[in-house]
């Protein structure tokens, strides 16, 4: 399995991340230093993570059902209104029967 530049990165940076933190938990003592290393360590891991499938299959998996859903409920596209405008008489058709006010 090849990995592309994308991938190495993101391995890299969470590998950094999870050494940097073993490091402020096992080696350097407790204090300000160790918290602050964890604290960054955990951020680049938190950061790392927000863009990894951003347009991969992951982030494509729902689109087609959503897509499918926004064509079935759309306006109809194409000529609009689907009828003659020249058959627009006082803005109703000609050939419909208008309706009487019955108040």
């Amino acid at each position: 399995m090849r990995l592309d530049r994308r991938q190495k990165t993101y391995f890299a940076l969470r590998g950094l991340a999870a050494v940097g933190f073993l490091v402020s938990a096992l080696v350097l003592p407790r204090g300000v230093p160790a918290a602050v290393l964890c604290l960054a360590c955990g951020l680049v891991a938190v950061l790392a993570c927000l863009s990894t499938n951003a347009g991969g299959p992951g982030e494509r998996a729902g689109s087609l059902a959503q897509a499918r859903d926004y064509e079935r409920v759309r306006a109809p596209q194409g000529d609009w209104p689907p009828f003659d405008p020249a058959r627009v008489v006082e803005g109703e058709l000609a050939d419909q029967p208008r309706l009487r006010r019955t108040a």
